[in-house]
């Protein structure tokens, strides 16, 4: 365990010193040049990370047999007993090593062929069977492609065929009568493989009654043990995983990441956590609450992490609401969370208080004043009294044993990060970066105390910032699209050469499409989007513009300027209003209003654009929730329009900062 966080039974209050953490003063080194490049102050000067500080670890088939050995054939990943709600079962490393080797010999008794022409496909939850598949294509030197289990069926039978996958495993039989059903939209799909052992719908372990095969997994291991081959394992620059975005465009684009790749940014979280002068040790003793899909590379990030240690996976029980109760029966040391549920968790903690007697609510807003003052002072301890007496018991709700939490996907607010240092016992980490970069291209320290930047170039990366000059952001001001180089980057976008090419310029800089600030210490703050395609706080993109375009078809709507924060979950608008239609729909109903100050008339301005809006296919997220009305047009003249009549987004952003920010505290009042 580490060093400054021994060890306690779960009904003792935690001790986690943090003294010895060193503070840096700054998180980033610039170089020489013109071009400002930033590089980790924990790297040494002119030297980039690449791989793993175990240079016998250069691919994922090595990762495994580390595992085993570190672990001392540990437990590796474990899964909720069912009908023992309070009970994990574990497999060992070793056994999904031996039942990789015998699920990859089933590919290729089932005709696939060893190498880097084969892709393979894995649709559905995380799951032991996933993990043990994974593995059982990396051991043949085959390439993963995981399929989102939450896209959109068109999305992933456009991957399917673009990857010409031939057989693809399936966690449960109704999903794969999915891909059966469409069978004629998948020429190049022969065969699938269900993890379910519970499917009714298989006779003797296979079926054949439509053109796509159906296998049962036991069917697959039985098959490759007969036929079982000695690994092919594969070289550090062949490609993993071809990991599908989300997409800005609407359309999935095929991450290429090489063993190197992500084993480079697995390196770049030991080097920021574990490597003098931070100090913190996790070894075998630790345990991951999983809950991410593998089809996210934040979660591939780090369970390979929790694998290099020798730790152990939990999964989660498949209910994310029921999340908390998985954290109290798995009790782990480590988990990633996403905003949306450091947000959700706020809540519920002080729902939780609220209801409890006026001494333990007293003693609970005494706790975090106090420990939100250490904050402000750069004093990061767990050991207090207020953390002894007080907020012990909270950190009961979540196993009581966290040692550290990760978050990435979007930003947190300032009350939310600091509320989630204190409340959990243990420090918060965050990072950014994109699936095109490993998913880590900047880490906070594990000492730090601030918040509002998503700290510094990880150990792998140089980060540099380039004009933008459509939005006037300018490198010399230390304002820019975000840019990373490093052994950590994407091979390139599967099948997309031009993509490519557009994505990561001739001297090895990946351009995110990010707007980044430099903060004095060094740190890196997001503040926009250079394509105004945007994160809201549950990690979904929008385009503001798109739905501008089909608002601005609403005759009520002479302009409207649609904007967001990425710390909140839903859009706002500014409307510039046509008077005369507003007048008009007064007439012929008594109860709209025309007073453009009145609540009452943006409410009904809102729920006009939203019918448009469903009417048109925008989804959920990309309504808006409320909007300020004017009739002050947006102007050339004014700043707020390009010569060719385009919106200048950020005057207009400056200009209604103050109005944004109220409609965010209170958007029932606009």
């Amino acid at each position: 365990m580490t060093v400054l966080a021994p060890s306690s039974p779960p009904t003792s209050p935690r001790a986690l010193l943090l003294p010895d953490l060193p503070r840096f003063e700054t998180y980033s080194r610039v170089l020489p040049g013109a071009e400002r490049i930033h590089e980790s102050v924990l790297t040494v000067p002119g030297t980039l990370n690449e791989g793993l500080p175990d240079s016998s670890v250069k691919t994922l088939f090595d990762l495994l047999q580390r595992g085993i050995r570190v672990s001392g054939n540990g437990e590796l990943i474990g899964e909720r007993v069912r009908g023992n709600a309070r009970e994990y079962a574990w497999t060992r490393y070793e056994l999904v090593a031996s039942r990789a080797q015998k699920a990859g010999s089933g590919l290729i008794a089932l005709g696939l062929q060893p190498g880097q022409a084969t892709r393979v496909g894995i649709a559905g939850v995380n799951s032991t069977e996933y993990l043990i598949a994974t593995f059982g294509i990396v051991n043949y030197s085959m390439i993963s492609v995981p399929l989102y289990h939450n896209y959109k069926f068109e999305a992933i039978k456009e991957i399917v065929n673009k990857c010409n996958l031939k057989i693809i495993f399936a966690d449960t039989l109704e999903r794969a009568k999915l891909f059966i059903d469409a069978e004629d939209e998948l020429q190049t799909l022969e065969k699938i493989i269900v993890f379910s052992e519970e499917e009714k719908g298989i006779q003797n372990g296979k079926s054949d009654q439509h053109r796509i095969e159906v296998y049962e997994w036991n069917y697959l291991l039985t098959l490759g043990e007969a036929n079982l081959l000695p690994p092919v394992p594969p070289k550090p620059d062949d490609v993993y995983i071809i990991c599908n975005t989300s997409g800005t465009t609407g359309k999935p684009k095929g991450v290429m990441l090489s063993h190197k790749a992500l084993l480079t940014s697995v390196g770049g979280l030991y080097h920021q956590w574990c490597v003098e002068p931070n100090c913190l040790v996790f070894d075998d003793d630790d345990t991951y609450l999983s809950f991410l899909s593998p089809a996210h590379i934040y979660e591939q990030l780090i369970q390979c992490f929790i694998i290099y240690i020798g730790g152990r996976i939990g999964l989660y029980g498949g209910d994310i609401a029921k999340l908390v109760d998985d954290m109290q029966v798995l009790q782990p040391t480590i988990v990633s969370l996403v905003p949306r549920l450091l947000n959700k968790f706020h809540d519920a903690i002080h729902a939780k208080v609220s209801q409890a007697n006026w001494l333990k609510r007293l003693l609970f807003r005494m706790a975090i004043s106090a420990k939100t003052k250490h904050l402000k002072r750069g004093v990061l301890r767990y050991d207090t009294f207020w953390d002894r007496w007080v907020l012990a018991s909270v950190r009961q709700i979540f196993g009581g044993k966290l040692r550290l939490v990760t978050s990435g996907g979007a930003p947190i607010t300032a009350k939310i990060m600091n509320f989630s240092k204190i409340i959990y016992g243990c420090p918060l980490v965050e990072g950014y970066g994109q699936s095109e970069c490993s998913a880590a291209g900047t880490l906070s320290m594990p000492s730090d105390t601030g918040n509002g930047h998503v700290g510094g170039p990880a150990p792998w990366a140089q980060v540099k910032l380039v004009d933008v000059a459509e939005l006037e952001y300018r490198a010399s001001e230390d304002k820019g699209e975000v840019c990373f180089r490093g052994a950590a980057l994407m091979s390139g976008y599967f099948d997309e050469p031009e993509l490519t090419a557009a994505a990561i310029d001739s001297q090895g800089w990946l351009h995110t499409g990010d707007i980044g600030s430099w903060l004095p210490n060094g740190a890196l703050q997001i503040i926009d989007r250079k394509n105004n395609f945007f994160k809201l706080a549950q990690g979904d993109f929008v385009s503001p513009e798109q739905v501008e375009n089909i608002y601005g078809q609403h005759p009520l709507v002479n302009q409207v300027f649609v904007t967001g924060k990425t710390t909140e979950s839903f859009l706002v608008a500014i409307v510039v209003i046509n008077q005369k239609v507003l007048e008009a729909a007064r007439s012929t109903n008594a109860s709209t209003s025309t007073d453009l100050e009145n609540p009452e008339t943006a409410a009904y301005v809102v729920e006009e654009l939203r019918i448009l809006g469903a009417s048109k296919g925008l989804s959920s997220i990309e309504q808006i929730k409320a909007a300020h009305l004017t009739t002050e047009e947006f102007t050339v003249e004014g700043g707020f329009l390009t010569p060719t009549l385009k919106l200048k987004r950020q005057p207009l952003k400056v200009k209604y900062e103050k109005v944004i920010d109220a409609m965010y505290e209170n958007p029932s009042v606009f």
